[in-house]
């Protein structure tokens, strides 16, 4: 099977939507992933016109929550259970998720990340604590790692599933300290971009794993024998998009 795959398209910010306009995507596969924040959830969201232009372009797209989904209101305990939501006949919103395609085991999951080591850093600094909401009232710590272990055990009852040739892993959130750039790997505000499963995805039979969130293109690595890829445009008025692939795909 081939993927492309992107993330952080952002649509929220004019720059970006512009950019995108002028330099659209390069359908390379008929199956299009995209790993979060992509644009903000609420009323107008499956209205938003790029949605249209992903349906011409691509005959399947799928596409997870990030965290910036939730920036606008739309309350995160929605993501608690399985998401599917149509947005087109052929664009999907999907989020704790399995689908098989093909000889292909698709897994998607937001991911987010745990916070432990530095939490009053994380809770000054990442805007999540302060856009995001849970029930009516703005994330917390203890709400913010419930989700991740949420996440997780889906992740890991998904991971067990092994009756497809191949596995494909979706994830907003960086899932190993080696998908980090040198410049962040020090930041108190680390805990909020990346949770470290490498050992998780060692025993894993995941082929490849795809991922977003930092900004921050990391060249493709394997971690013992999974592909970790990310493609992420990030944001265009601080020219975060420079190493943004308009035709990153891979054949799984």
């Amino acid at each position: 099977m081939k993927i492309q795959y992107c993330s952080d398209l952002h649509l929220e910010f004019p720059d970006n939507r512009t950019w995108l306009d002028q330099n659209p995507l390069v359908p390379k596969a008929d199956l299009l992933i995209i790993a979060g924040d992509t644009y903000h959830l609420g009323r107008d969201f499956d209205k938003h016109p790029y949605f249209d232009v992903l349906s011409h372009a691509f005959e399947q797209v799928f596409l997870i929550p990030g965290n910036h989904e939730y920036y606008s209101g739309y309350n995160v305990e929605n993501s608690e259970g399985e998401m599917d939501i149509a947005l087109r006949h052929n664009v999907h919103l999907v989020n704790n998720k399995e689908l098989v395609i093909e000889d292909t085991h698709l897994i998607f999951t937001t991911l987010w990340s745990r916070i432990q080591k530095e939490p009053w850093e994380v809770l000054r600094g990442l805007l999540d604590f302060q856009r995001i909401q849970f029930r009516g009232k703005l994330l917390s710590l203890d709400t913010y790692n419930y989700l991740h272990d949420h996440a997780l055990l889906f992740l890991k009852n998904a991971l067990k599933n092994k009756e497809t040739k191949k596995q494909v892993v979706i994830t907003h959130h960086l899932p190993s300290h080696f998908c980090n750039v040198e410049e962040f790997r020090n930041s108190p505000l680390n805990e909020g971009f990346c949770v470290d499963l490498t050992s998780l995805i060692e025993a894993s039979s995941a082929d490849v794993w795809i991922y977003g969130h930092s900004h921050r293109n990391v060249p493709k690595f394997e971690i013992n024998g999974t592909r970790m890829l990310t493609n992420q445009l990030g944001y265009v008025g601080l020219e975060e998009h420079q190493t943004f692939n308009r035709e990153a795909w891979v054949q799984v």
